[in-house]
């Protein structure tokens, strides 16, 4: 008997799903994560895409955030007495390097635009009457992701049009974006667009279960109200106290930090994404959801005379907490500039987001319906730098 050929899963994103911060990195670690787990499913072959559009978007991107660096490097040439050997206009070959480094790494196919199977006319239309993907301000932002859109088409039209061999999937938070793929693309029965990761992710675990698309859409809206409820404190993230979970267990994620005089500030929000769905095992259902809490890093900065100049010595020592008026007692000593019992101003150094991965599952019931959840670990995925 002939072997069943696997279904094929061919994926593209746009740029704002790559995007990261780090001048080294062509694709954000979450990106890299979901291509290598998801590398080897017997029923299931995925191909990773971007378009020469995108890699050109992240080159520039990725250009400028290097050319951020180079004060800090010529700094650290003076400190050293020796030279790196690296400008600006070695730069561009370096970031070109690292582009071809992580396609390759990734295994990502990029993909063409041939310009004599674009519809011009309908382009400029659209520029002229800021309908998707251009939006409706002056700057007329949309080029590019009209060139990616068309890139992605003649991908579909290139490919296989029955879903049950081949489906097509864009990743991308553009509603602008969506709304012109959505429709381009109206006629096919193959293609998804995707606003996340998250929903990427989910349709991956959904191809390679027995679960039928309809139901995970259906099951992940239920999922989403019995992990986080604001209104119902039985919800997983209130009865088993998630939060104060996080802490106990990542503590060390959450001390001030006691180097480079920088104190970290915990006190910022948490983030809860919607769940992911993992698989189904006979009537349980595993689903992840992330948890994340944004932090500051910060120092205090002396902003002139400190209070210590205006108080008695009797006073300083008790700011301190001590007795005594003793300039050489151990409360004196612990005086420094850091201290925020001086004039300071809080200077907030760089943001940072800590995710976390909750797993859990829950029963599914005859009607549907998703009952008796269960906690099952909590994973730290790390560390994302925020703009300032």
């Amino acid at each position: 008997m002939k072997k069943k050929r696997p279904l094929r899963l061919l994926v593209v994103f746009d740029t704002n799903a790559l995007y990261t911060q780090v001048a080294s990195d062509l694709v954000q670690p979450d990106v890299s994560r979901i291509i290598l787990d998801n590398s080897n499913h017997p029923d299931l072959q995925i191909e990773w895409f971007l378009p020469e559009a995108v890699i050109g978007e992240r080159a520039y991107q990725m250009l400028s955030r290097a050319k951020d660096l180079l004060p800090n490097m010529k700094k650290m040439e003076k400190l050293l007495g020796h030279s790196f050997g690296i400008g600006e206009d070695t730069l561009k070959l370096h970031v070109n390097n690292a582009i071809e480094k992580s396609t390759e790494r990734l295994n990502i196919k990029v993909i063409s635009c041939n310009t004599k199977n674009v519809d011009w006319s309908d382009i400029i239309s659209r520029s002229i009457n800021r309908e998707p993907p251009f939006e409706p301000n002056e700057k007329e932002k949309g080029f590019r992701d009209s060139v990616i859109a068309n890139s992605f088409i003649q991908l579909m039209n290139s490919s296989p049009i029955t879903p049950t061999s081949c489906l097509l999937a864009f990743v991308t938070n553009d509603k602008a974006l969506q709304n012109y793929l959505s429709e381009l693309s109206k006629s096919s029965k193959n293609v998804r667009i995707l606003s996340s990761l998250d929903d990427l992710e989910v349709l991956i675990n959904t191809l390679v279960s027995t679960v039928p698309e309809d139901l995970v859409a259906e099951l992940t809206i239920k999922a989403a109200k019995l992990f986080f409820d604001k209104d119902n404190d039985k919800c997983i993230f209130t009865k088993e106290k998630i939060s104060e979970q996080i802490k106990s267990q990542f503590s060390e994620v959450f001390l001030p930090i006691r180097s480079e005089s920088r104190n970290r500030d915990d006190k910022g929000p948490w983030w809860i994404s919607g769940p992911i769905f993992i698989k189904k095992e006979r009537q349980r259902i595993f689903w992840s959801s992330v948890v994340s809490r944004d932090l500051e890093i910060f120092h205090y900065e002396n902003e002139g005379t400190p209070l210590s100049a205006t108080l008695s010595p009797f006073t300083v020592a008790e700011l301190l907490g001590g007795k005594s008026n003793d300039p050489n007692s151990a409360n004196w000593k612990t005086l420094d500039l850091n201290s925020p019992n001086f004039k300071t101003k809080k200077v907030v150094d760089f943001k940072e987001r800590e995710k976390f991965e909750v797993h859990w599952n829950a029963n599914l019931s005859q009607s549907q319906n998703l009952t008796t959840p269960k906690l099952d670990k909590i994973v730290h995925l790390g560390t994302e730098i925020l703009e300032n």
